[in-house]
């Protein structure tokens, strides 16, 4: 949202508050972060299992992130942590390994203490800091990216709601009076807003550079609000005995009984709870689910700190419901996504409703790349149906399987997606199906990545122009139409273009802008031989210390060993996306009458003969030309 006048020359802190509010690359975030890679160690130093020679390789795939993190942080982050991390990294010298209890037991002792550290209030500041010095200082792109990842992360491991601090600090540094007097409400430095007009909104508070820095500071050691969290959730094909129902701090109403009272002023509104009969409450009913047998359930989080509200309440009310409805409930109640979060009795945010097989953002255009491919592919399939192979059989069935998955959380999908993974390696080369990555799938992610950043790059270049000249925004909007042409409902960026754009890019936007800071990123990325090596060579270890924690996430969840949230949440979209690839090479050779292997050794063919041009000395543009 824009706020705020044109821009002509916008300062470092201009693209300090951009870069705290800029979420476009956490879709590319594959790798863990700190915190997560200490979560994901301290589970296998928990780990009761007696020790096997087979557990060393998942002990080392969860050093590995440990390290990778490390090795990302900001210098007084680091600095900050150095000696608890040189006494861990020291307890770990020789794990695992037999009968080494005692070992173990101090190296538990000492990432519990890593972990406290590294999320309190002073390292905080510190990690703060490294992203202000690196747009101070204007250093890579990359490394802003990963400061800034990382204190999203320490914001939701200290229970503050990173994107509500976040918000306020972008506030702040851009100097908005809103954003300042709220700031110094919270900190208690003023009583109350006073009267603040409807151009207040976009009035300048008129503080210094070092007063807004101060102030942001503040915001970041001020402790975690404590306040009253409630949150509504909503469940489909679901049935409750009365219209409303309390167990614990859950409480269950049937959705038509409470659209009536709250809406419509029924006679039992004064039996609602403050957050919606409250004169100024905003509960915003109207976006509640509509239908039949829908159930909503408020969960009264009670008086705390909180960073992720939603998330806690929807444990809490997606457990009980499951537990208490096994085993009689095959099925279950659906459970819909989205939320409304109330705090103080008055209404602070919410999400859309919607259940899981729904999409409410782009349907017809889904609808219409469905229908352009059935018309292509039916005609192949068709022929097929009767007296299918049992080979055409069992990949049609696992198109079904991978189609299950992206409904699934985490855990199940990964399950099922590695699943086919199976089934493709015994039926293309019958080795593991991570060795049959490694042969098959590597160099062709590889390509991918790099394609899908150039086109991200392409795509994105008229992001948020509000702000700048019109010469600025003619110019961009110039620059976009040749990478990127519409076809229709669609678009093709041209990845070629992009490359050759990159000057022209970097040399329209204002120094201080996170266009201009995509664009240099990527022409360093793409400049020369010693630019793409280093760009294929970070891609290259990206993808072993993935496929190495699939391996490890899988093989846990398949013998009961320890595997985190987080760990889990990071590969699953890796796996679905190399468990769709190939299946479609598998249907395309099956349905030409050959060998899966073929187009799967076509894909691999032709993705080597693309890196051995990328580190050939060739430039990027010519890497392409074959494509």
């Amino acid at each position: 949202m824009f706020f705020g006048d044109v821009v002509v020359d916008p300062s470092w802190t201009f693209e300090l508050a951009e870069a705290l509010r800029d979420r476009w690359y956490e879709e590319d975030e594959q790798d863990l972060t700190f915190p997560a890679a200490l979560d994901q160690l301290e589970s296998w130093l928990n780990d009761s299992r007696d020790f096997e020679r087979r557990h060393r390789f998942y002990w080392q795939a969860a050093m590995a992130d440990f390290d990778f993190g490390v090795n990302r942080l900001g210098p007084g982050y680091r600095q900050g942590l150095d000696i608890h991390l040189q006494a861990f990294r020291s307890a770990m010298a020789g794990l695992p390994a037999p009968g080494a209890q005692g070992q173990v037991a101090q190296a538990q002792q000492l990432v519990r203490a890593l972990s406290q550290e590294a999320c309190s209030d002073s390292h905080l500041i510190h990690a703060w800091q490294d992203i202000v010095s690196a747009v101070r200082d204007c250093q890579r792109y990359d490394d802003i990216r990963a400061r800034t990842v990382l204190l999203r992360a320490l914001l939701q491991r200290s229970e503050r709601r990173s994107t509500e601090v976040m918000r306020s600090l972008s506030g702040v540094l851009l100097d908005r009076l809103v954003d300042v007097q709220m700031a110094r409400l919270n900190l208690g430095d003023i009583e109350d807003l006073g009267t603040l007009s409807h151009q207040n909104v976009t009035s300048a508070a008129g503080l210094s550079e070092e007063s807004r820095l101060t102030l942001c500071d503040r915001l970041l050691t001020t402790p975690p609000r404590h306040a009253h969290h409630v949150v509504w959730h909503a469940f489909a094909k679901a049935r409750i005995a009365g219209m409303v129902q309390t167990f614990g701090p859950i409480t269950l109403y049937n959705r038509d009984w409470f659209h009536g009272n709250a809406a419509e002023d029924g006679p039992f509104r004064d039996q609602l709870p403050c957050e919606v009969s409250g004169a100024e409450s905003f509960f915003p009913t109207d976006s509640l689910p509509d239908g039949p047998h829908v159930v909503l359930a408020r969960v009264d989080l009670g008086v705390g700190a909180q960073a992720d509200a939603p998330a806690v309440s929807r444990l809490q009310v997606q457990s009980m419901i499951l537990a208490a409805t096994f085993p009689e409930d095959y099925r279950g109640w659906e459970m819909y996504e989205g939320h409304i979060h109330a705090v103080d009795g008055t209404w602070s945010g919410n999400e859309a409703f919607r259940l899981s097989d729904e999409d409410f953002a782009m349907p017809y255009l889904q609808m219409d790349a469905t229908a352009k491919r059935l018309n292509r592919m039916a005609p192949h399939i068709a022929p097929h149906l009767t007296g299918a192979s049992s080979d055409l059989s069992d990949v049609i069935d696992a198109v079904g399987w991978w189609k299950a998955s992206s409904a699934q959380p985490s855990l199940p999908a990964v399950v099922l997606d590695v699943r086919i993974l199976e089934l493709l390696a015994t039926r293309v080369s019958g080795e593991e199906w991570y060795v049959y990555l490694d042969n098959f799938h590597k160099q062709a992610w590889i390509r991918h990545q790099v394609i899908h950043a150039l086109v991200r790059v392409g795509l994105h270049s008229r992001d948020d122009l509000a702000h700048f000249t019109p010469d600025v925004r003619q110019a961009a909007e110039a620059l976009h139409r040749e990478m990127v042409q519409n076809e229709g409902m669609s678009f093709r960026t041209d990845v070629r273009r992009v490359i050759s754009t990159l000057p022209a890019l970097m040399s329209i936007y204002p120094t201080h802008s996170k266009q201009r800071r995509r664009a240099e990123n990527m022409a360093t990325r793409v400049a020369g031989h010693e630019g793409m090596r280093n760009w294929y060579e970070e891609l290259d270890d990206r993808w072993s210390r993935a496929l190495n924690r699939l391996r490890s996430v899988r093989n846990s969840l398949a013998h009961g060993g320890p595997v985190t949230p987080g760990a889990a949440a990071s590969v699953a979209p890796l796996a679905h996306f190399l468990a769709g690839t190939g299946l479609m090479d598998s249907l395309s050779s099956l349905l030409e009458g050959e060998s899966q292997a073929i187009a799967h050794a076509k894909r691999r063919d032709s993705a080597e003969t693309w890196a051995s041009r990328w580190l050939s000395g060739v430039s990027a543009s010519e890497a392409f030309e074959a494509e």
